[in-house]
């Protein structure tokens, strides 16, 4: 696949899985055999990569994520995005705060024949627990 082929599929999955929350979806992009790695256990298996979405996504109801930039080389494409939300339902044992959030994240994506094998994200966990008031906000100086 070309590299702006590529980007098209991390665009259209990033608005219809993430933002229209279609995980149903998740067979038209993601092998079976996808791997999430990034903030806490790696996410192993195209319905463990689901059953978070559907698990964020009923925390954050709203969550919307924007492409920034995005850019691909060979078989990675790389996006800078912003996503926001407001923590409305129970996440991993900690319950819905009613605050938003807006974190910032660069995510590579590795595709094959179409599909994402990989994703590796980087992201401020800090600055999102610190708006959630689950973490005190650090102080300055």
């Amino acid at each position: 696949m070309s590299t702006e082929t590529n980007k098209a599929i991390v665009r259209r999955y990033l608005e219809q899985v993430t933002n229209e929350q279609r995980y149903d979806l998740a067979d038209e992009f993601l092998v079976d055999t996808v791997e999430f790695h990034g903030v806490g256990p790696s996410i192993i298996g195209r319905k463990a990569v689901a059953d978070w979405y559907a698990m964020f996504g009923a925390a954050f109801p709203d969550w919307y994520t924007t492409v920034e930039d995005m850019v691909a080389e060979g078989d990675k494409v790389v996006a800078r995005i912003t996503s926001q939300g407001t923590h409305q339902g129970e996440m991993q044992g900690i319950p819905a705060t009613g605050k938003p959030y807006t974190q910032h994240a660069i995510i590579i994506y590795r595709l094959t024949n179409g599909k994402i094998v990989e994703a590796r994200l980087q992201t401020d966990m800090l600055s999102m627990m610190q708006q959630l008031g689950l973490i005190p906000a650090s102080q300055t100086v």
